[in-house]
């Protein structure tokens, strides 16, 4: 079976990360990051993934896709994901929050809006983890 192409990610306007970004689990980037992993054969993700996109943007917060489309990306292991789409919070590199996605639905609003609590700095309720391999 041969990867799904890419490309589609950067019709959506955000900074497509890839492997060569990270340094095993660390984003090799300044700033806060939210990003978006996901895998372009994902069902839930291609229903997400336009949400993500219209999320209202937060004042110093880089938003970007994590491309994770290969089954063979070492971001699967590296930053331990286990289904798709998943968000990761990075500020200067670390990863400060992670929202799982869920078997069968992925993330939803009630995700986005606790993205948005934790990028204001307020504490977000917690969510379940979501659980499972990769579609």
């Amino acid at each position: 079976m041969s990867p799904a192409p890419t490309s589609g990610w950067a019709s959506f306007g955000l900074e497509v990360l890839r492997a060569t970004d990270f340094d095993r689990n660390r984003l090799r980037r300044a700033g806060t990051y939210a990003v978006c992993f996901g895998a372009t054969w994902c069902p839930p993700t291609q229903g997400f993934v336009p949400k993500f996109v219209r999320q209202p943007r937060t004042d110093g917060v880089t938003y970007a896709i994590g491309d994770i489309t290969e089954m063979e990306s070492p971001l699967w292991d590296d930053l331990s994901i286990e289904i798709t789409p998943t968000l990761i919070v990075f500020r200067d590199g670390g990863e400060i929050a992670r929202f799982p996605g869920r078997p069968g639905s992925g993330l939803g609003e009630a995700d986005l809006s606790a993205l948005a609590r934790t990028l204001a700095g307020r504490p977000a309720p917690s969510a379940p983890r979501g659980a499972g391999s990769p579609p």
